[in-house]
């Protein structure tokens, strides 16, 4: 069977599954009892029923009795101290005693939704590792793992150990694609033949529901897929007026289905555990026997260590794989750029870049859209035909970058061309030219092997209910229409390729405007006024006429006070606002001939040529001060206030040269700012003076 472009969809009725809310489904399985209790007196308000059969003692007698009267006096109290204790509940070894019998039981205790719930796991019946043997049982599984050569002797190992160590006919690792679909990776079957590596299993095989409680839950035992399940009595707790959550339950019976799936697949007893890595459900171990069987507590916890062990390499490796492809791929980006900005001719560069960009994404084709002219680089599909992709990209981008394996899905005409370009990378420029380069990969066939019928992974019976599918036989389905995935990598590197052509299109328009490059040299980008560079150099021309002219000179060192908390508090695009509006307010304080100018920062340098100090600098100095502390209303209305700290320092009585005049003044502004600020001084010769020579 061929489908194009289409992904395998779960039948309607499948929905109800999804919704069954599984947590709550007011059975136990018969291995155990479980007690639902109030605290701090804890009482006993709800029991399963098997108390009668395994305890000898109705539910009725219990409900309403303390927990002592099962666990009697001084397991009782050893409980007790736990549960009141700040410590996780620890597994404990009870011998529950019952009209002359000795029962032997693990007790786990936790809280959910207000409840303290007691479940006691039989022990006779248990596959058990014990006695516990620390080489064999952990050490020495770990270190298989730890030096497997590669992903898949990892997998393999995983499934090896943990199958060995829970007695189960066979193991699988179980991995999730992004749609949630699963396949067997790996498989551990003793003398079995092997009869799933390879499969996959369709998302409505593992619902929604039943992956969150895989995420909360390290491990989901069913002991015997045929066993009576266990009603908790009463149905309602008394304590929440609702069916008890079981969440967290480790004897929780499995749903109707899920138990009719298992013996369609010939399994009578399963464990399954969670492999999480980086807090997200990456897939399963699924251990499964042909007949009952179960694991007990310390044989459980040993098989969740070995599954949460084999999560941390999962995580390590990915990781580690992926920084040394974002260092080698980064690199390799940089190097090309620097390599177009050192050209002669960016443009011309830029153009020989852009068809290296093929093999630095893994792309089969390229268009771009620059100024109007479109462009093709490798194997691609005319931009006429790709023009409602390319519309469709433009309205989902993030940041400039979108990007789908399945063109078809954006846009049914796609299909017309998928063997060609079934994938596409779209980066946009954000000039509002419509210009944009798109990265196409071609298209891959694939061939897929389904543990039964995707299709039809449940039935409805006579009576309307659904039904799980009953062959697992392999089924096979070609996909068309879908290229190989773009990875975050891929889209990161797209993103840092966006901006640095972002940046290179202005440097080329920079160099087209050669007064524009000289307005950038000297110019503040964000005041407009004179910047470090500029003011020295005017500075020291100022110097030099003073001399000639035997005239004076001021410079004021400004400094904005307390700007960085209300930068902090209120956010750079404020704080860029006030920079520009206390500029523009200095500048309308001065003469044409004076220079006001931006060192960074909050600080700013004005040069006051030719002003006698009482009459005329101290005039400009008060009107500065006062003009900066006029409140300053920000694009959301919020009025801010800040003032400024003055330094003064004149030529010749300070100083003869550019550095030591602006030193000095820094100084005197400190001076101030230190003394409270919104003031000035002149600069003094005191200790706070430097020691550079006039």
């Amino acid at each position: 069977m061929e489908i194009l472009a289409e992904p395998v969809n779960p039948i309607p009725d499948l929905s109800q599954c999804a919704r069954e809310p599984i947590q709550i489904i007011g059975h136990i399985q018969p291995n155990g009892l479980l007690f639902a209790l109030s605290e701090p007196d804890l009482i006993i308000r709800q029991v399963s029923a098997n108390v009668t059969s395994l305890l000898e003692i109705p539910p009725t007698t219990l409900l309403g009795r303390s927990i002592e009267t099962v666990l009697g006096a001084p397991q009782f109290e050893i409980f007790q101290s736990q549960i009141q204790g700040n410590e996780p509940f620890r597994t404990k070894l009870l011998r529950i005693r019952t009209n002359g019998r000795v029962i032997e039981m693990y007790c786990i205790a936790h809280r959910h939704d207000r409840v303290l719930i007691v479940e006691l796991d039989l022990v006779p019946g248990a596959h058990s590792l014990e006695p516990l043997e620390l080489d064999t049982h952990i050490r020495f599984p770990l270190e298989r793992m730890q030096h497997a050569t590669g992903d898949q002797d990892l997998f393999r190992v995983a499934a090896e150990e943990i199958r060995r160590l829970s007695g189960f006919d066979r193991a699988m690792i179980y991995r999730f694609d992004e749609n949630w679909n699963g396949e067997v990776i790996a498989e551990a079957a003793g003398p079995l033949p092997v009869l799933y590596l390879g499969s996959r299993f369709p998302e409505s095989d593992i619902p929604a529901q039943a992956r969150l409680l895989f995420l909360m839950n390290p491990s989901r035992s069913i002991g015997d897929v045929a066993a009576e399940r266990v009603p908790i009595v009463p149905e309602i707790g008394p304590l929440t007026g609702k069916p008890l959550d079981m969440t967290r339950s480790f004897l929780r019976t499995a749903a109707p289905i899920h138990l009719e799936y298992l013996r369609n697949m010939a399994v009578q007893s399963s464990v399954t555990l969670s492999i999480v890595v980086n807090r997200r459900l990456w897939g399963l171990v699924a251990c499964h026997g042909a007949g009952p069987h179960r694991l007990d507590q310390p044989t459980r916890s040993v098989c969740e260590l070995m599954a949460q062990t084999f999560a941390a390499q999962v995580t390590l490796r990915i990781e580690n794989l992926a920084l040394q492809s974002r260092l080698t791929s980064r690199r390799k980006l940089e190097e090309h750029i620097e390599r177009v900005e050192a050209s002669e001719s960016p443009a011309q560069a830029g153009g020989s870049f852009l068809a290296e960009l093929l093999e630095l994404l893994a792309a089969d084709g390229l268009v771009s859209s620059v100024n109007g002219c479109i462009a093709y680089r490798g194997d691609c599909v005319t931009e006429e035909l790709l023009r409602p992709v390319i519309a469709k990209f433009h309205t989902i981008t993030v940041r400039g970058i979108a990007s789908s394996n399945v063109l078809a899905a954006l846009d049914p005409g796609a299909a017309s061309y998928a063997d060609q370009a079934s994938g596409a990378l779209y980066m946009g420029f954000p000039e509002g030219t419509g210009d944009y380069l798109l990265l196409l990969r071609r298209e891959v066939v694939k061939t897929l092997v389904w543990a039964g019928n995707p299709d039809k992974a449940a039935r409805l019976d006579e009576q309307g209910r659904v039904r799980p599918r009953a062959s697992f036989a392999a089924w096979r389905e070609t996909v068309r229409g879908h290229s190989v995935p773009w990875s975050e990598l891929d889209l990161e590197n797209a993103s840092f390729l966006r901006e640095q052509l972002i940046r290179l299109r202005a440097s080329e328009s920079l160099r087209k405007s050669e007064e524009h490059v000289r307005h950038l040299a000297n110019y503040d980008a964000l005041t407009g006024l004179l910047n470090r560079h500029a003011i020295h150099v005017k500075l020291e021309q100022c110097v030099k006429q003073a001399e000639a002219d035997d005239s004076q000179l001021a410079v004021l060192f400004i400094d904005l006070d307390h700007f960085k908390p209300v930068n902090d508090r209120h956010g750079h695009a404020a704080g860029d606002q006030i920079l520009k509006i206390t500029a523009k307010r200095m500048q309308h304080q001065v003469r044409s001939q004076d220079c006001v100018g931006r060192l960074g920062g909050d600080e700013f340098i004005i040069i006051l040529p030719g002003l006698d100090l009482e009459t005329d600098v101290l005039k400009v100095v008060a009107r500065i001060l006062r003009t900066v502390e006029e409140p300053i209303e920000i694009e959301d209305g919020t009025r801010l206030n800040v003032t400024a700290s003055i330094g003064l320092s004149r030529y010749p009585i300070d100083g003869v040269s550019s550095e030591v005049l602006i030193r000095r003044s820094d100084i005197t502004m400190y001076r101030v700012k230190s003394s409270g600020g919104n003031a000035f001084d002149l600069f003094r010769r005191d200790g706070l003076e430097d020691k550079t020579h006039v």
